[in-house]
């Protein structure tokens, strides 16, 4: 039988268009048949019209096909039912949903077991508001529950919380996920609630090239010990709380709510890191080249403060600033005068949107301190190295204002800096000047001080690392001595220059001693970073101090030049 005959013809035509339907089964059906050049069976009877029995079952097979096409819904129908499943949730939203109902239906358990235990403890004990102990125990608490009064923090004459009222607030009861990096992290599945916990240890040794100072001292110490919390209580509104535990002093170093809906325009407030100084406010302590701050910050930075600011980021982040109103006590909590300081801060990168530019990590801009102030001065002894913390046996004390001196009036500051990261290379530096109002107490009038001082840090990564800012580095190949494992880490070399100049009525308006101290100096730092891995920073430096006039290191000695080793071993997460 020819090819082109009419049933088989149709057939043709009924397959194409069930297999462009999908239907396997017509398909199958049709790649039954008996194959074109194929010679009919001899068993074929003959039919009228000249068929065969073969050409009846096709025959009989295609009125089947045509009969399934018929019973098929028409094209429209399938349009519509299609455009329903678009618009149904997708799964991860189901997922969610599914998620939230299995949240409430246990808060709605766990509330009920609290409000039956809490009445069949108010019905055995009447003379009692909760039922437990007069003093708001949780005798008839059961296992597992928390208990109402007493060790919960919930007056004994307070209801349990419940979902029919808003106040007391209802007990949510979120799963959580945990990761390792950033730090130790806790967050609930739709990201709106997290916290993370973060650990900065720094182990010294710090040894100096001239011995019997006083209070200074060769010592093995821990310069600081901070444990901090951070997190969301909903996305836009961040917290962070960190401790800090160095040689001599602990106390609450940061704590603060900070309200981001926009990246351009938040709001801040606590105590916190006050935007005046690049080196202070835009590099991480854990991350200086050289381990310690300048000589301008350490003794006439506003470092921390209670206060409140805006800031934010513009023009595609190419701009940063900060505006705030704070305490005029450096370092403070508490300020006992009434007198405010005004702090702005302004960062400018103009290449930062042109990525693997020679210039995309330049930055320039300035920061500046207005206000007045009434207090002692802080600190009261200027030193070569960290006088916030740990200061009774760290760094050459080089003046020491006289017990009779009141910081009064006026204190104008400023700072213009500029911040260069390319390649393997950090680079960055200031001009920091301004004037402090000092006052002899029971004498008239004041003294307004000039302050000037220049610093220049830099800093390069030997073994290819490449930087965008200050922060830990994440070796190419972490230190390891396992077999197969093998590497030596990050290892990055580090200099500083910087000088400090007080004007000369530091000592003619009487405060301070000039035949014991000096109001210049400069310090030169060497040092090499060894960094293991993320996590762990090895720093070896040397500081050379050289004074303008001798000063004194212990009582009848006198020295011209200072020399500090510091090997430090750190742990940051």
């Amino acid at each position: 039988m020819a090819w082109n005959h009419p049933s088989r013809r149709r057939a043709r035509w009924l397959g194409f268009a069930l297999g462009c339907l999908g239907l396997g089964d017509g398909l199958r059906a049709l790649a039954q048949e008996t194959p074109v050049n194929a010679a009919p069976p001899a068993a074929s009877v003959a039919v009228p019209g000249g068929g065969t029995g073969r050409e009846a079952q096709l025959e009989e097979r295609i009125r089947q096909l045509e009969s399934v096409i018929q019973r098929m819904p028409d094209p429209e129908q399938v349009r519509r039912l299609e455009a329903k499943l678009q618009e149904m949730p997708d799964a991860h939203y189901v997922r969610q949903l599914e998620a939230t109902v299995q949240q409430l239906s246990t808060q709605v358990r766990q509330l009920s077991t609290r409000l039956e235990a809490s009445q069949g403890s108010r019905a055995m004990t009447p003379s009692s508001p909760t039922g437990g102990a007069a003093g708001g125990g949780t005798l008839n608490a059961g296992v597992g529950e928390e208990p109402v009064g007493g060790a919960a923090g919930i007056s004994p004459s307070a209801p349990p919380p419940t979902p029919r009222f808003d106040m007391p607030e209802p007990i949510p009861d979120l799963p959580l996920r945990s990761r390792f990096g950033p730090g130790f992290e806790l967050k609930t599945v739709d990201d709106e609630f997290n916290i993370q916990l973060h650990d900065l240890t720094q182990a010294d040794g710090r040894f100096y090239g001239r011995g019997n100072q006083t209070p200074v001292s060769d010592t093995f110490g821990l310069a600081r010990q901070w444990l901090i919390f951070s997190g969301h209580l909903t996305r836009p509104c961040e917290y962070y709380i960190s401790l800090a535990d160095a040689i001599d002093t602990f106390n609450i170093l940061d704590v603060f709510l900070n309200v981001n809906y926009d990246r351009r325009f938040q709001f801040r407030i606590g105590r916190f890191k006050t935007p005046f100084a690049y080196e202070f406010y835009a590099a991480p302590v854990q991350a200086l080249p050289n381990g310690e701050w300048s000589l301008f910050f350490n003794n006439f930075g506003m470092n921390r403060d209670v206060g409140t600011m805006v800031w934010g980021e513009l023009f595609q982040y190419r701009l940063d600033y900060a505006v705030g109103l704070f305490n005029s006590v450096p370092n403070g909590f508490v300020d006992l005068s009434n007198p405010k300081d005004g702090i702005a801060y302004l960062n400018f990168a103009p290449w930062e949107t042109v990525p693997d530019s020679v210039l995309e990590n330049f930055n320039i801009g300035g920061s500046a301190v207005f206000g007045d102030q009434q207090h002692v001065p802080v600190p009261q002894e200027l030193r070569t190295i960290v006088p916030t913390s740990g200061n009774n046996v760290l760094g050459v004390p080089f003046l020491t204002f006289n017990n009779n001196v009141l910081a009064t009036g006026p204190r104008d500051l400023w700072s213009l800096h500029f911040a260069y990261f390319y390649q393997h290379l950090s680079l960055y530096g200031e001009w920091q000047s301004g004037f402090q109002t000092y006052s002899v107490a029971n004498r008239p009038g004041s003294t307004r001080l000039p302050i000037e001082s220049f610093y220049i840090q830099a800093a390069y990564l030997l073994t290819g690392e490449r930087v965008a800012s200050r922060g830990l580095v994440r070796p190419k190949r972490p230190f390891d001595l396992r077999k197969g494992r093998f590497g030596p880490g990050a290892w990055e070399l580090a200099g500083r220059f910087n000088l400090l100049d007080l004007g000369d009525q530091v000592f003619t308006a009487g405060l301070a001693d000039p035949n014991l101290w000096t109001n210049r100096l400069f310090t030169t730092d060497f040092g090499i970073n060894w960094y293991w891995n993320q996590y762990i920073r090895v720093t070896f430096d040397w500081q050379h101090a050289g004074f303008g006039s001798p000063v004194v290191y212990r009582p009848g000695g006198f020295q011209r030049t200072s020399d500090l080793f510091l090997i430090r071993f750190q742990i940051w997460f």
